[in-house]
């Protein structure tokens, strides 16, 4: 069953709204994609944006659709990473809604596979090992166990007799698993979307469309060309274990006096991208608005991200609490009871949107309007006149969060603070 988003939060769906917002140009003009404050026009929103059309199925597919996908196996290729998993689960918990009947499996690297084990929708995991094939591929030497390795994976993918592949990722990786799959039907996508060649290894493609169309709604446009509906749009759906729970409630009880609120603030990137991370300044200018208004702001971090947080608490003079490390699936129970979170556009910040988080999305070098806030009010913040082509090796470039102050970072957050938290 798809749990929807209620109607006041649906009024408000990122990728739909953004698309028709109220853009608020910080210290200037507004235009979309141009202004410092990104943040939803409230209520009023236009329906059905998502236009892909359905495409000429073939006919076995066709009657395993009409027929509530009884006797289909569908796979779903998101390698990873997390935020780009988060963004998926909607789309592939659409399919589950309209084809109740079929098995639906999902490949994905670990350690992210981590997040959609125990998912409802779900039937199997396939975890990737990730850093052992890559361990392997550094030597000759290692050859040997490399090929062994990866015919395990292959031969795991062809077990699962997939009749359709779902390849939300599109790269080369993805296309040569989806045709080990052994699946007739392969759907991915054309033209900038795919890279790689992946193009050669499906068998149906959806146009790519606009290069600032959000994440989600391009996700949401495969499903679409299914001929599934793609409205009401679902949470994650992720499935939170009270073990979980109680882990995150313990990180907040000797933090935050008398069981009070608290916030999330995640300053810190992978090493890869760590042009994401917003300056230590904005997180403390954060963190005492918060603390002004009784809202704990707990400091979070992933592996090798403490520096990050460190600064984040010195930066604010203590205001900013450290919390202690936390698992994927904690993190998400942490942010599931979060009156806020605030940071730049990473994988917490999706995995925020998906149990329900409200958000303060701070942008640099990132698109504001691609990597959208999803499903939850959310104010997002890029620098005055920034330029976006939606294209990630340009917006590097051109693109940073000098210029971005933190007062505009105080009142996105008054402005969430106003609103009231609606739990899910």
């Amino acid at each position: 069953m798809v749990r929807t988003v209620p109607k006041r939060l649906a009024a408000r769906r990122a990728a739909q709204d953004l698309e028709n917002a109220c853009v608020k140009g910080h210290g200037g003009t507004s235009s979309q994609g141009h202004g410092a404050v990104y943040t939803v026009l409230r209520g009023g929103a236009k329906h059905d944006l998502y236009t892909a059309a359905m495409l000429e199925l073939p006919a076995p597919l066709r009657e395993a659709i009409e027929a509530r996908g009884s006797g289909l196996a569908v796979l779903v290729l998101r390698l990873g990473a997390m935020g780009d998993i988060v963004r998926t689960l909607p789309a592939v918990r659409l399919v589950r809604s309209g084809v109740p009947h079929a098995r639906i499996y999902w490949a994905a690297w670990e350690p992210w596979a981590g997040i959609l084990r125990g998912h409802p929708d779900l039937d199997v995991i396939v975890g990737l090992p990730r850093s052992e094939i890559r361990s392997l591929a550094r030597s000759p030497l290692t050859w040997p166990s490399l090929f062994r390795a990866t015919w395990k994976i292959g031969s795991e993918i062809r077990a699962l007799k997939a009749g359709l592949v779902l390849d939300f990722h599109g790269d080369l990786r993805t296309g040569l698993l989806g045709l080990i799959s052994g699946a007739p039907v392969r759907l991915g996508y054309e033209g900038h979307q795919q890279k790689e060649g992946n193009r050669v290894f499906t068998t149906l493609r959806v146009p790519s469309g606009d290069r600032r169309t959000p994440r989600l709604t391009r996700n949401l446009e495969l499903v679409a060309s299914l001929g599934l509906p793609v409205r009401p749009v679902p949470d994650a759906g992720i499935a939170i274990a009270p073990a979980d729970v109680l882990t995150a409630q313990a990180i907040v009880r000797p933090l935050v006096a008398g069981g009070g609120e608290y916030a999330v603030l995640n300053p810190g990137a992978s090493r890869r991208q760590a042009y994401k991370k917003p300056p230590a300044r904005l997180f403390a200018a954060a963190a005492r608005a918060l603390a002004a208004r009784q809202v704990c702001p707990l400091v979070v971090y992933g592996p090798g991200e403490e520096v990050d947080a460190d600064l984040v608490v010195a930066a604010s003079n203590g205001v900013a609490r450290l919390a202690p490390s936390t698992t994927l699936k904690s993190l998400a129970a942490l942010l599931q009871g979060a009156r806020v979170f605030v940071g730049g556009d990473s994988g917490p910040l999706h995995l925020a949107c998906g149990v329900g988080c409200p958000v303060v999305g701070l942008y640099g070098p990132t698109d504001p309007i691609v990597n959208t806030p999803w499903n939850v009010p959310f104010v997002a913040l890029a620098r005055p006149h920034s330029v976006y082509a939606g294209i990630k090796a340009e917006d590097r470039v051109v693109n940073g969060f000098e210029g971005l102050d933190p007062d505009a970072v105080v009142g996105a957050i008054l402005e969430i603070l106003g609103q009231p938290r609606i739990k899910m």
